[in-house]
């Protein structure tokens, strides 16, 4: 029938063939009928075990007793499953040959030579039998029931697909299992009133709506299926079931397979083991769910299935152990002859259902778990995470109500909803409950997500029928089962350091979080950890193992691996660059579970300062992919610090280390922001830190003075004016001359730094004249203190820098490579690393110069994130190879064009001046001259 479901002209397939009035009940199994009442094809199914034959004889006899009834149709089929024996492909063959009828029956003859019957037969048949033999065929076909299946499926879905239906996905697994039930429903009644199938009822029951097909689940009776199955949803997850179906492929073994599914509460496990039913039902003769959530639960479940396999069984008697039932369950399943499928919902570990199982048989089993710790034995693991943006869309849709031009109309306001809701099913399931049931509209999205988004997680109202509990309360469980762990088990460590942890991620950005970061925040201050500030502190495995901690969290799937953390300079641990994500949703219960707690604000203050650390070390080296990192976890803790409306000298400092990176990738805007923030909670805290002070207001004034030089735009925006900025360097000036005996280091790196952005700056009269005094008044300062190792470094990039403004560029490169071998920090080896290239450029080293350009671009441990160095390298460099070419040597072109192909040039040239892009623009246009 799917063969010809599309083929023009077909009006049905009679279930057993024609009527018994015309005699041919043993002789034809079912046959196709056109419009205009003619037979196509009347056929004979013939079943062999597996492995087994169709002899030749066999079959030549089969198609004479067809032909010779009443029966007349265009062709008659022997279909079969039998291997075809030596003659029957010969047989095949002179049936399909053409052959006229006295020629037809000569070959015949003599292919049977040696059997009698078939002989007297053939010579017994009239012109118009041998006439109706031509027209017989015998088709072998070697699938088992489940490649039939297989390939009725992906029909199914075909026809539905086309017809828009966008259900094919989702229960072409129910729908075979009731066709091929109406199948034998037809072959059964012996009335034969209902034996006409036709084309046209075919196609109604394939385009069946989804809803309608759905509520058949458990009631049909092609399988059976014991136990509380959910309703199938009615929202697709195609890709979450492909990775189902494609764990458990058709197998025709007798091994039982497994599939563990892993994720948090509420993620969509148990919606997915039903789409996979749903999809699936028909390859499967027995269906059981079990609820395996406790002891109790799970040995209730899976007496019910004892009881639908053996009625009987002895094991049901009241004194029966759980070793007994056990035993009468693996041995029910493992006896049953057809497949078998179990869903084993909400398992604590597999350990737990292991003696359940039957280690043979022709059987499937889904695990559906939030422990991603749990060794989940043999087979496959689905880690089911976040519904896809359209899925999430599409849920939102249905639960409240709407149209698709209204969904077009709030398109917005609806992937804002689900971006807040994190894709979860069960937020957005509860999301959209509350929304509707209060009778909240869409154009109400910003104050539900700002005022009611967690109190609509915790409400019991909107939970969705075959959900157990609220978002919020499935993952305080989580939470308070942990929390006992802390009591139970003998080592307390990993899992009272991962309760800390998981509450400190609650107040970070979701993705990328250093596991390190979190797990020396949970222990200790940064400053009890770390007295020597040698930069972020990872902590060793003999104070605290990080994966036995981790490993707790991912018990209850809190938390799920993230992508590493580019390496990094110096000391580490084997997993130090590891990180991991925590849900959005998750984020803010962690944050309203904590709201009010006494030790909230010292935890803040721990986590701020290791933060703090290991934004600045990162920055410190340049690295800017880690530093983007830090970005995004320090921007979200100070997000939530305000809101908490929490202050303390940490915070203020957070605030500083964070304006630096900002400035240095060119957004002195936000730079300048933040330096404002770090004074103002200076000020609230009335602090005493002096030192803090004169640094912030040291960097409010050179990002003035040192972004007019660069960016005329950027410039006008910042708050700070000149005054201001001259204001905030004569402070420095102040502090740093009271500093002179007491802290002479402090006080002489002030004095280089201000000299050098003073010298930098240029400014017309009269505010250049009020620079120049001060200027004067650095150097001055900088003459009566003794040098110290940040000056003498200082000296000696300046001392570079005058070695190649007089061309002596192998002293630049010798004195470059000096400052290298120390392994110097901050500005001091983007600048050291800048006056080295070009050096080695103005000596035409260029296979040099190209290798130290590409560690710049490629590395992730080069001080990429000091893209002011970079920016005046590309140009300087440019200068150094256009110089090469006027000479004749073409050798520059290959560190030309390695620096005009810098990642984002063009995002750079937006830090540069107006000189800085006119020479780069003009490198490039040399670049295409030359080429």
């Amino acid at each position: 029938m799917a063969a010809v479901l599309d083929e023009p002209g077909i009006a049905c397939v009679r279930v057993e063939g024609p009527p018994t009035s015309e005699g041919t009940v043993d002789q034809v199994d079912f046959d196709v009928v056109d419009l205009d009442g003619v037979v196509r094809m009347a056929a004979q199914v013939k079943s062999r075990v597996a492995g087994g034959s169709m002899s030749g004889a066999a079959a030549l006899g089969i198609l004479l007793e067809m032909i010779n009834g009443k029966h007349e149709a265009d062709v008659y089929r022997l279909l079969t499953n039998g291997r075809p024996a030596a003659r029957s492909a010969q047989l095949n063959e002179i049936l399909s040959s053409a052959a006229g009828p006295q020629d037809l029956r000569d070959r015949l003859i003599e292919l049977f030579r040696d059997a009698p019957q078939r002989r007297s037969q053939l010579e017994g048949l009239d012109e118009n039998g041998l006439t109706r033999l031509g027209r017989c065929r015998v088709g072998y076909d070697a699938r088992d029931d489940d490649e039939i299946r297989e390939q009725l499926r992906n029909t199914f879905r075909g026809v539905r697909n086309r017809a828009q239906q966008g259900l094919g996905e989702r229960s072409a697994g129910l729908l075979t299992g009731y066709l091929i039930s109406e199948i034998l429903d037809r072959a059964a009644d012996v009335t034969g009133k209902r034996a006409s199938f036709s084309v046209d009822e075919l196609h109604r029951l394939v385009l069946v709506d989804g809803e309608t097909l759905a509520r058949t689940t458990g009631i049909r009776d092609w399988g059976i299926l014991v136990g509380p199955v959910p309703a199938v949803p009615d929202v697709d997850r195609p890709e979450l079931l492909g990775c189902l179906v494609a764990s458990l492929p058709l197998a025709k073994g007798q091994v039982t397979r497994r599939v563990s599914m892993v994720g948090p509460s509420g993620i969509g496990k148990s919606s997915a083991a039903t789409l996979f039913i749903a999809d699936r039902a028909d390859a499967y003769d027995f269906i059981g769910w079990i609820d395996c959530e406790t002891e109790h639960s799970t040995r209730a479940s899976f007496q019910r299935v004892l009881d639908t396999l053996n009625p009987n069984s002895p094991a049901k008697r009241p004194d029966t152990t759980v070793e007994d039932i056990q035993q009468a369950v693996q041995g029910g399943l493992g006896r049953l002859p057809g497949r078998w499928l179990l869903i084993c919902d909400n398992v604590g570990s597999a350990r737990e259902i292991d003696p359940w199982i039957p280690k043979v048989g022709r059987g499937d089993v889904i695990v559906t778990t939030v422990n991603a710790a749990s060794h989940p034995g043999s087979g496959d693991i689905v880690h089911v995470s976040a519904m896809a943006r359209g899925e999430s869309i599409e849920l939102l849709r249905r639960r409240l109500r709407l149209t698709d031009g209204e969904r077009d109309h709030w398109m917005q306001a609806l992937e804002r909803l689900a971006e807040e809701l994190g894709d979860w099913p069960l937020a957005l399931e509860l999301g959209a409950s509350y929304l509707y049931s209060t009778g909240l509209g869409l154009d109400y999205v910003d104050h539900y997500l700002r005022e009611l988004k967690v109190r609509s997680i915790a409400d019991r109202d909107s939970i969705p029928p075959g959900y157990p509990r609220t978002l919020a309360a499935a993952l305080n469980l989580c939470i308070d089962r942990l929390d006992a762990r802390t009591q139970s088990e003998e080592n307390l460590e990993p899992p009272s350091a991962a309760l800390q942890m998981f509450f400190a991620s609650g107040f970070l950005a979701s993705h990328q979080i250093p596991a390190h970061l979190l797990l020396a925040a949970a222990i200790s201050d940064i400053e009890t950890l770390d007295p020597d500030h040698r930069g972020a502190f990872l902590v060793p495995p003999e104070t605290v193992n990080l994966g036995e901690a981790l490993r707790e969290l991912r018990r209850f799937s809190l938390i799920k691996n993230d992508l590493p953390l580019p390496p990094t300079y110096g000391e580490t641990l084997p997993d130090a660059e590891r990180t991991i994500a925590v849900n959005t949703v998750s984020q803010a219960l962690i944050r309203e579970r904590l709201k009010g707690n006494p030790a909230r604000p010292a935890a803040m203050n721990q986590l701020t300062g290791h933060v703090e650390r290991w934004l600045s070390s990162s920055s410190q080296l340049g690295e800017l992919e880690r530093v983007q990192i830090m970005q995004s976890h320090a921007e979200t803790l100070l997000t939530h610090i305000e809101d908490m409306g929490y202050t303390s000298e940490r915070v203020a400092l957070l605030y500083g280390n964070l304006s630096s990176p900002y400035y240095l990738q060119g957004d002195a805007l936000r730079a300048e922001q933040l330096m404002v923030h770090e004074l103002d909670h200076l000020a609230r805290l009335e602090s005493t830190n002096v030192a803090l002070v004169t640094q912030t207001r040291f960097a409010l004034a050179a990002i003035y003075l040192q972004t007019q030089e660069v960016s005329t735009e950027q410039h006008v925006r910042l708050a700070t004016t000149f005054n201001e900025a001259v204001q905030h360097l004569e402070y420095v000036l102040h502090q740093a001359r009271m500093w002179v005996d007491e802290y002479p280091k402090a006080a002489l790196k002030f004095a280089v730094d201000a000299r050098t952005v003073l010298h930098n700056s240029e400014f017309p009269v009269p505010e250049s004249t009020r620079l120049a005094l001060l200027a004067d008044a650095f150097v001055d300062l900088e003459s009566r203190i003794a040098p110290t190792s940040y000056s003498i470094t200082h000296g000696a990039l300046e001392k570079a820098e005058e070695f190649i403004q007089r061309h002596q560029y192998a002293e630049a490169e010798r004195c470059c490579r000096e400052l290298l071998g120390t392994r110097p920090s901050g500005h001091v080896d983007p600048e050291a690393r800048r006056r080295l290239i070009e050096a080695l450029a103005m000596q035409a080293k260029w296979s040099e110069a190209v290798g130290e350009v590409r560690f710049w671009k490629e590395s992730p441990e080069a001080p990429r994130l000091f893209r002011g160095s970079i920016i005046d390298l590309i140009r300087n460099t440019c200068h150094a190879c256009a110089t090469g070419f006027s000479s004749g040597d073409m050798r520059a072109m290959l560190l030309l064009e390695e620096v005009l192909d810098w990642p984002d040039l063009d995002e750079f040239l937006k830090l540069g001046s107006d000189a800085d892009r006119e020479a780069i623009a003009l490198a490039r246009a040399l670049r295409e001259e030359l080429k």
